[in-house]
């Protein structure tokens, strides 16, 4: 993990320190040299962080009979294109690449207690909707999965309504940013978060917050209430510090709170 450029003059003018008799003045231009130096090191550092990260992802997406793996080739599916066997790679895979014959728009691959590795998928119909997968589109996709999956595999497909979604959310937002940006702002980071289900169908309390909070204007936020429901259930759920989502994704119920307070109005 990249150390802060503080961490990295404090390590340099440690060393420096041992070896030479150095000036006090914080205007002396040694410090000047440490700084530049301790700067381009934190910056290599920070390079290295996100190699690091990039590496793992890739890792884990290559290594076939993962969960990031089955989540990758179910994005690969394409309607109406018969699978080939490519003797280079050993892989099942389609000859050509059509982007849009690649229905899946959102994928969820979770095992379940018994074992059986269960693949929650949906759909988007004309109008941008997030959408369950046609009898037909399911029965090809469910094909599909039987053809690339490991053998001795168990495999359940699930393709259903979304869930639903309800909040209870109070927004402190900086008083020099108006409320119609923040508003704004907010309500895209919340369809931001909803639309970014697409390696999980897990929902996590921590990350809903922090799209609102990293938003433009927001100080701090507080979601005081939690709970879902899937297509089925007639009562909602409340979610602590996550939940599994049925459907693998969701649609925020028509009757989410959202309250909105300038910070000033927190001090006394």
């Amino acid at each position: 993990m990249a150390r802060t450029i503080q961490k990295i003059e404090e390590s340099i003018t440690g060393k420096l320190r041992t070896s030479f008799s150095l000036s006090t003045s914080a205007a002396s231009e040694w410090r000047s040299w440490v700084h530049c130096v301790a700067y381009a090191i934190h910056m290599f550092e920070l390079a290295l962080d996100t190699f690091k990260a990039e590496t793992e992802v890739l890792a884990a997406r290559s290594v076939a009979g993962t969960l990031s793996w089955y989540n990758e080739r179910c994005h690969e599916f394409q309607l109406g294109y018969d699978l080939t066997f490519d003797t280079d790679t050993g892989r099942l895979g389609y000859d050509v690449t059509d982007e849009s014959a690649r229905i899946i728009k959102v994928a969820s691959v979770i095992p379940s207690e018994d074992g059986t590795v269960v693949f929650r998928v949906a759909t988007q119909d004309e109008e941008g909707n997030i959408v369950p997968l046609s009898d037909t589109q399911l029965r090809n996709f469910t094909d599909y999965i039987e053809a690339i999956k490991f053998a001795g595999i168990r495999t359940s497909v699930i393709s259903t309504y979304a869930d639903t979604l309800r909040y209870e959310l109070t927004v402190y937002y900086s008083p020099s940013s108006t409320l119609d940006f923040v508003r704004r702002s907010v309500s895209e980071a919340l369809d931001g978060f909803r639309a970014s289900r697409r390696f999980g169908g897990t929902v996590y309390r921590h990350k809903m917050i922090e799209a609102v909070t990293e938003t433009p204007g927001v100080v701090t936020a507080e979601l005081r209430a939690l709970s879902s429901k899937s297509h089925w259930e007639d009562s909602y759920r409340d979610i602590g510090a996550y939940a599994d989502l049925y459907a693998g994704y969701f649609n925020y119920a028509g009757d989410c709170e959202i309250d909105f307070v300038p910070l000033n109005d927190t001090r006394e």
